[in-house]
């Protein structure tokens, strides 16, 4: 379709509609269409900001954040990193999630991680304060961390 519409795009453009897009087509056609429109070059970085998900970069910084700053510096980072990107909290724990599953963590850490975070979407989904669940979020990572070096 990108060809036959001469779209100017690049291979990690296509894969971020593919990413985000989750197997549906209608959602694949309705991104390259929207980021066509807004952008001379459908990119990746095109893509995730006419989508308002946030940038896989901007998620790798922030989970680096989570497991290694000290709570405070992490929960500012995190809201301020929210707020200026206008990230909702929901779509990078989306991404967390997916991180953290990758990760080579033992059973009982990994699985203090998954059910805090789960706790933080279930709340965000009920509409929690934004910024209370980001606390939260930092917390579950922390507790996550002590028990890593407990261990």
């Amino acid at each position: 379709v990108a060809d036959a519409e001469k779209v100017n795009y690049t291979e990690d453009g296509m894969n971020a509609i593919l990413n985000l897009s989750g197997g549906d087509m209608r959602r694949v056609l309705n991104l390259l269409q929207s980021t066509a429109m807004s952008s001379e070059v459908v990119n990746e970085h095109s893509v995730y900001m006419t989508s308002g998900a946030p940038l896989p970069k901007d998620v790798t910084i922030a989970m680096d954040w989570l497991m290694n700053l000290e709570f405070r510096d992490a929960y500012e980072k995190l809201t301020d990193m929210c707020t200026t990107k206008g990230y909702a909290l929901t779509d990078v724990l989306t991404d967390f999630t997916t991180l953290v599953s990758e990760l080579d963590l033992p059973a009982g850490v990994m699985a203090v991680l998954l059910d805090g975070m789960s706790g933080v979407e279930h709340r965000l989904a009920f509409g929690t304060d934004e910024k209370l669940q980001a606390a939260s979020l930092v917390g579950v990572f922390v507790q996550a961390r002590h028990m890593m070096k407990v261990a």
